[in-house]
């Protein structure tokens, strides 16, 4: 819906490195791994969050 209805051509998505159940939910929505983002916690700390993106064209 994203990518017909809004015209999207890329969605990204992070997940806190704690939480390794969020990325296996991302790839099994075909989003890949593509990197890390140093980002700011809930608590103020920062910590590498894991960065994964969906293009227009996956499956």
């Amino acid at each position: 819906m994203a990518f017909t209805t809004a015209g999207l051509n890329r969605l990204e998505a992070i997940h806190h490195p704690d939480n390794q159940n969020s990325g296996r939910v991302l790839t099994k929505a075909g989003f890949i791994h593509v990197g890390v983002r140093n980002q700011r916690a809930w608590d103020g700390t920062t910590a590498p969050y894991e960065l994964y993106a969906r293009q227009r064209n996956s499956t």
